[in-house]
């Protein structure tokens, strides 16, 4: 069964942001896609639930907030 979290992210100014942003958050466990826009709008698709915690993790550290 796949489990879709939405969320947006602030401070996405381009592409390379968008790849940093799918890397960063494609290695939690249980991720199977993420999808990010340029205007923060974001998806990930994972086989269990997906915490917004988790992907705060996952990005601390970048300029990339979890609103």
């Amino acid at each position: 069964m796949n489990i879709t979290t939405n969320f947006s992210v602030s401070g996405i100014t381009c592409e390379a942001c968008l790849k940093l942003i799918k890397r960063r958050v494609g290695v939690i466990a249980g991720v199977k896609d993420i999808n990010v826009s340029l205007s923060g709008n974001a998806s990930v698709i994972a086989d269990r639930t997906i915490e917004i915690i988790e992907i705060t993790k996952a990005l601390e550290g970048t300029d990339y907030k979890v609103n």
